[in-house]
């Protein structure tokens, strides 16, 4: 395959209007186009495209037997500074992490936390090994 770019990542969500705020208030991702009729929302990641479409929308779409269960996959994001304080910010505002800051044998310190759907979410920050 010649295209090796990702442009979009969506997700299929049950609880459309839960995870439309979550992205948006919790994680302050910045809405560019909706269509709330049709259980659709799209952001703009940097150099990617995030959107959440409820699940009866999708099974219209592609049929019920292709969607599987949701949760099953990680999305990372982009290595911050402090994940402390980063973890902290998103505890306080409602986060359920399902594990907390934990340095890695590798070297890498991560934290998972779950969206309303069940979605694992990784904030992570390479550190240096004593």
């Amino acid at each position: 395959m010649s295209n090796n770019k990702i442009e979009w990542i969506i997700i299929v969500t049950e609880k459309y209007q839960e995870s439309r705020k979550f992205y948006r208030d919790i994680l302050d991702f910045k809405i560019v186009r909706e269509s709330v009729n049709e259980e659709f929302t799209q952001f703009k990641l940097g150099n990617l495209y995030f959107a959440t479409y409820g699940r009866k929308q999708v099974e219209k779409l592609v049929g019920k037997k292709y969607l599987s269960n949701v949760g099953s996959t990680i999305f990372t994001f982009a290595e911050t500074d402090n994940i402390d304080k980063q973890y902290d910010e998103l505890k306080t505002k409602g986060v359920r992490f399902i594990i907390p800051p934990t340095t890695q044998p590798w070297g890498q310190r991560t934290a998972y936390f779950l969206d309303p759907d069940g979605y694992i979410w990784e904030i992570q920050q390479w550190v240096k090994k004593t």
